[in-house]
């Protein structure tokens, strides 16, 4: 897959490659940083494929701008020059029907690292930080699995016979609004917020990727111990406990969103009484009953 606009020192905050590899972090063992690019989702992606002697566990991709930038169910995503937009393929040893435990454990990771910078971020069901008041999207996490080719999107659709099988690999994609204005982001200032909006100041690159990426490698590192992951992602939500409205597979689904499945899935009591585990599925929060 041809990559354009390779060049070093004019991603995120002038990161150069030499920098991040020595950082010394295994989630950047081979560092690729363009200045612009369609996607990092789609290079690592691409460079994954290639197999492990190319691409191999932390392989980190930067971008200073993606054109191409995209979330979950494919939605665009505003990635402008002073964001941290990034994709690091992962090559966990673990069994194909776990990958859905990779986003809440990044979401983990991501929302400790903001705490230390001084952003009490939130996590929302099932892959964006948010800040005070109102909700506000700082970032989104995005983490895409093969198995033999076939990509696994989530529970619902390894949940067939997939036996002891093990993940070819993961691309786990970051998008952290940081040194740039929610503004910038073509959103309402409602919806969005950045570093530099709940700081009052830029953040030094490795201020931020150094703690980031640590973070991130210790939380991957707890997939076999996954529920010590969720005791701690209990204590970083914002969605358990609240009336929430489920858009999935073309159905809508309101109820109460009381607690995590031992895989990571959102348990939402119905009004009815029926419990169901969800997977997929773009969550709206709902006012609080009085």
């Amino acid at each position: 897959m041809p990559v354009a606009n390779l060049e070093y020192g004019l991603t995120f905050g002038g990161l150069d490659r030499e920098t991040v590899e020595s950082l010394g972090s295994p989630l950047a063992r081979v560092v690729e940083l363009h200045d612009e690019v369609a996607s990092t989702q789609e290079v690592a992606r691409g460079l994954a494929r290639r197999g492990r002697e190319r691409a191999p566990h932390g392989t980190l991709v930067v971008g200073g701008v993606q054109t191409g930038g995209r979330g979950r169910l494919g939605r665009a995503w505003g990635s402008p020059r002073g964001g941290l937009w990034m994709s690091i393929v992962l090559r966990p040893e673990i069994r194909a029907e776990e990958a859905s435990r990779v986003t809440p454990s990044a979401a983990v990771g991501v929302g400790k690292a903001l705490w230390e910078l001084g952003v009490e971020a939130r996590i929302k069901w099932p892959n964006d930080l948010l800040v005070e008041p109102g909700g506000r999207k700082v970032c989104g996490i995005l983490a895409e699995s093969s198995i033999e080719n076939v990509p696994v999107a989530s529970k619902r659709a390894v949940s067939g016979d997939l036996g002891d099988r093990r993940l070819d690999f993961v691309v786990l994609g970051i998008g952290l609004n940081a040194n740039l204005d929610p503004g910038d982001l073509g959103l309402p200032e409602h919806e969005a917020a950045s570093l530099r909006s709940e700081l009052g100041r830029d953040v030094e690159p490795l201020e931020l990727l150094g703690p980031l990426l640590s973070r991130l490698d210790a939380e991957l590192r707890r997939l076999t111990d996954f529920e010590a992951v969720l005791d701690d992602w209990r204590a970083l939500n914002c969605t358990l406990g609240r009336p929430v409205k489920v858009q999935r597979f073309g159905e809508t689904l309101e109820g109460r969103a009381v607690d995590l499945s031992p895989e990571g899935g959102l348990v939402l009591a119905l009004p009815g009484g029926e419990r169901v585990e969800l997977y997929e599925g773009e969550v709206e929060h709902l006012r609080r009953e009085p």
